[in-house]
């Protein structure tokens, strides 16, 4: 049966199980007192162990491990010096590195293993340094980049490798003014590969405002070309960093409330979850950008939609989980959605993720994508942290 991770508000993290009769079992593995859950992400050891990142509102994060009888075992454990107002907006994980980023543009990369190599210490953290207002900040499917996006932040792509090896002139990050010739001039960052441009002004020649609330990257596009943001307009934009800084397709009037505020790739051919910040949560075809369905009876704003193979988890303000069927969008004409189970949490959940386990403890991770991350971080050379790198914002006009 499925296995999803489930992180609330009073700093549980749970395991949710459900069985073949779609009943949900809930185990709680942790508790962080005085401290919510931000963030999860999951990863996978090459002994075939689950390995799972969560991130605090403390500024804390946790590597655990997670074995098939739902027992936890921490590998690593730090924590991110924290500014008034900021959050962990993406985490992600292979089986030797943790990335952390938070909303104030500080990207960390951990070095994390099971034991001790060699009897040889981990090398530390590096850092580096992006745009702050960050709302999401997401790692490609290969690990070869990330993009972001955030308020008055449009979409951008860098090369993970090249993003920790640069260091700022004199050790100190760019300044106001020469931030705002990059600007003028609408040129990269040292390890920025692709920059989106805003889209056109409106109908009474107004600029449009840029707020991405949801990044995702589409794995099944080669080399991590093609991407999805969800924004406070209502529209989900799909882009190919090949053919144009702007988007390739704009869906509008997606987020009928409050505008876009997730937008998950599913695991089924052109599939895509939508949700808003009422109580609305879509399916939509990537070939069209039309809904295929909705889901009803959802009662709280979605905080995270998990899929996997067999169903989707969900989780909502009104502090519960719900189990989903899925429809591929191919064999969608005479059957929709629907909840099979609900299932009541006693904090507000605040982050879902399916940790690849199904039935019988198997793990459907691929380990050819594994061992490719894993290749990457190897080739990776460390630049030192020892001078502080400072934050930086920016905007595409």
């Amino acid at each position: 049966m499925p296995r999803f991770l489930v992180g609330d508000e009073l700093g549980n993290l749970k395991v949710l199980r459900v069985s073949s009769e779609n009943n949900i079992a809930s185990t709680t593995i942790y508790q962080k007192k005085s401290s919510s859950v931000e963030a999860l992400a999951v990863g996978c050891q090459p002994t075939g162990t689950k390995t799972n990142i969560a991130g605090f509102s403390d500024g804390s994060a946790l590597v655990y491990s997670l074995k098939d009888d739902d027992s936890l075992d921490v590998l690593s454990e730090w924590k991110e010096p924290r500014l008034k107002e900021t959050k962990f907006i993406g985490l992600s994980l292979s089986s030797t590195t943790a990335f952390t980023c938070t909303s104030s543009g500080v990207l960390r990369m951990t070095p994390i293993f099971s034991g001790n190599r060699d009897n040889s210490q981990p090398s530390p953290s590096q850092l580096a340094s992006l745009p702050t207002r960050l709302s999401d900040w997401r790692l490609s499917p290969n690990g070869e980049a990330f993009a972001y996006g955030g308020d008055e932040v449009d979409l951008s792509v860098w090369n993970t490798e090249l993003a920790f090896q640069h260091k700022q002139e004199n050790g100190t990050s760019v300044s106001t003014e020469n931030t705002k010739k990059r600007k003028r001039g609408d040129a990269l960052f040292p390890a920025e590969t692709w920059r989106a441009k805003n889209v056109p002004n409106d109908s009474l020649g107004l600029r449009q405002p840029i707020q991405i609330n949801s990044v995702t990257f589409l794995s099944s596009a080669l080399a991590s070309q093609h991407l999805l943001t969800g924004t406070s307009s209502g529209d989900v934009r799909r882009y190919d960093t090949r053919a144009s800084r702007r988007p390739v397709a704009i869906w509008g009037e997606i987020g009928e409330i409050g505008g876009v505020k997730l937008v998950k790739e599913g695991l089924n051919d052109n599939e895509v979850f939508v949700s808003d910040h009422g109580c609305n949560l879509f399916s939509l075809d990537l070939r069209t950008g039309g809904i295929v369905y909705g889901y009803k009876g959802i009662s709280g704003a979605v905080t995270a939609i998990a899929p996997s193979p067999s169903i989707m988890m969900s989780t909502s303000l009104d502090r519960c989980a719900r189990a989903h069927s899925v429809i591929p969008p191919l064999n969608s004409r005479d059957r929709k959605g629907e909840i099979l189970q609900k299932f009541y949490l006693t904090g507000v959940p605040t982050a879902a993720v399916w940790d690849h386990t199904l039935s019988g403890g198997a793990t459907a991770a691929n380990d050819e994508s594994v061992k490719e991350q894993d290749d990457v971080w190897d080739k990776m050379v460390h630049v030192g942290d020892d001078d502080p790198l400072t934050t930086r914002s920016t905007k595409t006009m």
